[in-house]
């Protein structure tokens, strides 16, 4: 006879470490920025089709309806790491011909976390696009 054992204890405790470092989200983000280059949409607009440049959209799969930017390839953040290395199957080989790497994602935030992700993995030459694909939008629109 096969007995349940019950892991959860009558109080449920934290997921978290008690000691933790804690930190915002959004100071994680500030703390990538500051290690990478930071395009603003006009600068990564002007970027746009030149020879070397690589853009990398770190959006999940169903973001992607909303617009993808010209000649980017889509890697997503979840699954980021298995692409920029080098011995792994998953790996990109455009990253090899890229002179720059601007990343970007909806917002700005994934893709400041992925290009500082890509800098301690190797890439020297990475950046992000601050506020994501959707500045690049609304730039895009005032140019028009």
């Amino acid at each position: 006879m096969s007995e349940t054992v019950n892991h959860r204890s009558s109080q449920t405790q934290p997921a978290r470490h008690e000691n933790a470092i804690q930190t915002r989200y959004d100071e994680l983000v500030r703390a990538a920025e500051a290690t990478v280059k930071v395009y603003t949409p006009a600068e990564a607009i002007d970027l746009a089709g030149e020879g070397g440049i690589l853009f990398v959209d770190v959006r999940d799969a169903v973001e992607l309806s909303e617009g993808i930017v010209s000649g980017a390839i889509h890697v997503s953040r979840g699954r980021l790491e298995s692409h920029l290395i080098s011995e792994n199957p998953r790996y990109v080989d455009d990253l090899d011909d890229a002179a720059e790497i601007i990343f970007y994602c909806e917002g700005g935030a994934r893709s400041a976390l992925a290009a500082q992700r890509a800098q301690e993995l190797g890439f020297d030459r990475v950046g992000h696009l601050a506020g994501g694909i959707s500045a690049w939008k609304d730039a895009v629109d005032r140019y028009k």
